[in-house]
């Protein structure tokens, strides 16, 4: 066995401020979190509203390092919404970001709802409805009745809902996020009163355009943002109606993160804090058995900066080529005996003990940093894919770079649409 030689730095082996906070708000709805439906058809258990903050953006980025945070993805939905103020998801599928793609319209301007992944297979016609709720008749007045589309039969996706927006509205999700933006000038006024007016108290981005929220295929879930400048930091309050903790929380968190970073940046300010509000803070329940092996992970992660704070470099050094060698000898014997189930499961506990201990051991401060431009509208929205590239600036855009991230492997999670 090649040994592994482990400088330890013991300022970068902590469970980050951020995978603290929301792991412990994970944890919380596991243990007291009421059951409750929901449109979806998926229940959820929710402990209702959750507020959290995190301090000083500026050097500490808040990226989840319990499992890994699309985070290319997370940036390029950001700046379709307040940069490029788009609807069209097109824009997001030419970045390699498919985010939205349960929520497009179709080509035939109908908006197909399905039922949740699992559900038995079931082919059949429903009413195709108006944006009012009423059944959509033809020019002969019957009634338009829809099946799933030929992709969704080739998944086994039962349709539940068809609502009709109309052919002008294909490939988008409808007047909604990017789209009101574009209408409210919201960003605009907030960056021209951040350089010129810092003392004003009335800086808000509202997403939550009243009149335009039956004609969006998804209401916004993060809805509003307040800004506020104070001794040359930039603050951001964020503001979410429905928060999907496992899956939609850490991509929003590091998103609003980035925001605050490039508004900042245009300005000469730093980044400051991120004071964040969920209503509706709510973990599915075909999420729990997923996100209960993050939590697993993030106990050991805790058991790890414990033990490596409480001992010297040599015990540290010493746990780990015995785990290590443990692991080695488990992995040889199920390779050479793959119906042991007993010991598979052993070599499977092993193996994720150390793969937690060598990530506390090598992981680096993640960090991140907006190009030095002049316009927030300015900044590049191309993204490099190039499994190469990612592996440097796992943003894919050469003008907001993220450096020395590093997280444990992702976990596969649904998405209710």
């Amino acid at each position: 066995m090649e040994q592994k030689i482990i400088n330890i730095d013991r300022n970068a082996a902590r469970v980050s401020e951020w995978d603290k906070i929301y792991c412990e708000i994970v944890k919380d709805i596991l243990e007291n979190g009421v059951l409750v439906k929901n449109r979806t058809g998926i229940d959820t258990l929710t402990t209702g509203t959750v507020t959290f903050k995190l301090k000083d953006i500026e050097h500490n980025f808040p990226i989840l390092e319990s499992k890994k945070v699309a985070i290319k993805n997370a940036i390029s939905e950001i700046q379709w919404i307040h940069q490029v103020q788009s609807n069209d998801v097109r824009w997001l599928q030419e970045r390699e970001n498919p985010i939205w793609n349960k929520w497009m319209i179709d080509k035939d301007g109908i908006y197909r709802e399905y039922e949740p992944e699992g559900t038995p297979f079931e082919e059949k016609e429903i009413e195709v409805c108006d944006v009012n709720g009423n059944p959509k008749l033809d020019k002969y007045g019957k009634i338009v009745m829809t099946e799933a589309t030929d992709k969704a039969k080739e998944k086994g996706m039962t349709i539940k809902s068809a609502k009709y927006f109309g052919k002008k509205w294909a490939y988008t999700i409808g007047k909604a996020y990017g789209y009101n933006n574009k209408q409210t000038k919201d960003p605009q006024d907030v960056l021209e009163k951040i350089k010129n007016k810092p003392d004003d108290r009335r800086m808000i981005i509202d997403l939550r355009v009243k009149k335009n929220l039956k004609y969006g295929t998804l209401e916004p879930c993060v809805w509003a943002t307040e800004w506020r400048v104070i001794n040359g930091k930039l603050d951001v309050t964020v503001i979410q109606r429905s928060g999907d903790i496992p899956v939609g929380v850490p991509f929003n968190v590091s998103q609003y993160a980035v925001l605050l970073k490039m508004f900042a940046k245009v300005n000469n300010l730093e980044a400051g804090d991120i004071t964040y509000t969920i209503n509706d803070a709510h973990i599915y329940v075909d999420q729990v058995e997923p996100i209960k092996k993050q939590i697993n992970r993030y106990n050991y992660m805790c058991f790890y900066e414990s033990f490596i704070r409480e001992h010297s470099d040599t015990e540290v050094i010493k746990y780990y080529d015995t785990l290590k060698k443990q692991e080695d000898r488990l992995r040889k014997y199920t390779e050479n005996n793959p119906n042991d189930k007993k010991v598979l499961q052993e070599y499977k506990v092993t193996l994720e003990e150390f793969i937690i201990l060598d990530f506390i051991l090598t992981k680096k401060k993640p960090e991140f940093e907006a190009a030095e431009i002049d316009d927030f509208f300015n900044y590049s929205t191309d993204v490099n894919s190039d499994p190469e590239y990612l592996k440097e600036n796992p943003t894919g855009n050469k003008e907001l770079v993220l450096k020395n991230y590093s997280s444990l492997p992702f976990i596969k999670i649904p998405v209710a649409q």
